[in-house]
């Protein structure tokens, strides 16, 4: 592996990140609170009837502001790096894994094949560069077990300190070795599915099961290439509110 190769996924990455804005969630207040005005929902509260008989109107207290906060969120990434996934497919994975580092800053990340491997724990501080270069270096082989990389993913969720503890799988959903998924899904707080390949019913399946059992949605990247962005479709619609 040359750090050519290191270079490309990254760039690549931040081509695809040009326009997308940091994930954050709407926290609601009063005034005095730091925020803007949210016009809507302060109509929808009328002002509170005065006590002298006059026409009501509204006070400070009365509007109702907005702002914006930083998502305190930990995102464990669960990659599937089995023998299918060779060449240019890990190489479009590692632009994934890099887009939700770049976007999420907090994301730990696991490969699996036969076994699970952890690559980037749960509250580790790792450079983007780092994180492609550990992609990079895993070798696609083994089967498919799905269940490992999930079992995996929720032993870095525990360690997480914080309000929002995600899970995100990449795989095609077609397990050939293992226990069932479904199951270990069931006990993620959140778990957000990214079906990778043809829309097989056996993929298709599990993969909704999974997300289903797991709170979370399933989204489909028809091709390895179609990756990249609908990893950052998932940033846009699930981690930004």
């Amino acid at each position: 592996m040359t750090e050519r190769a290191i270079d490309a996924v990254l760039q690549r990455a931040r081509a695809y990140l040009r326009h997308t804005s940091r994930p954050t969630r709407v926290v609601v207040g009063a005034w005095p609170e730091e925020g803007e005005l949210d016009t809507m929902a302060t109509l929808e509260n009328p002002p509170r009837p005065r006590q002298d008989g006059r026409r009501s109107r509204y006070d400070a207290e009365d509007l109702v502001l907005t702002r914006r906060d930083p998502r305190d969120a930990d995102v464990v990434v669960i990659l599937d790096m089995s023998l299918s996934m060779t060449g240019e497919k890990i190489a479009l994975t590692a632009v994934s894994a890099a887009i939700l580092h770049m976007k999420l800053e907090a994301v730990g990340v696991v490969a699996f094949d036969t076994t699970a491997t952890t690559l980037v724990r749960v509250g580790e501080v790792v450079s983007a560069r780092e994180l492609v270069r550990r992609v990079l270096m895993v070798p696609a082989q083994g089967y498919t077990h799905i269940s490992a990389g999930l079992e995996a993913g929720l032993v870095e969720l525990r360690r997480s300190k914080r309000r929002e503890r995600v899970g995100l799988l990449l795989s095609d959903g077609i397990t050939n070795v293992g226990w069932d998924p479904v199951k270990v899904a069931a006990r993620f707080p959140c778990l957000h599915v990214v079906q990778l390949g043809r829309d097989l019913p056996q993929g298709n399946r599990a993969c909704r099961q999974m997300a289903l059992a797991g709170r979370g949605r399933r989204f489909h990247a028809p091709t390895t290439v179609a990756l990249p962005g609908v990893v950052k479709r998932v940033i846009r619609e699930v981690f930004r509110t």
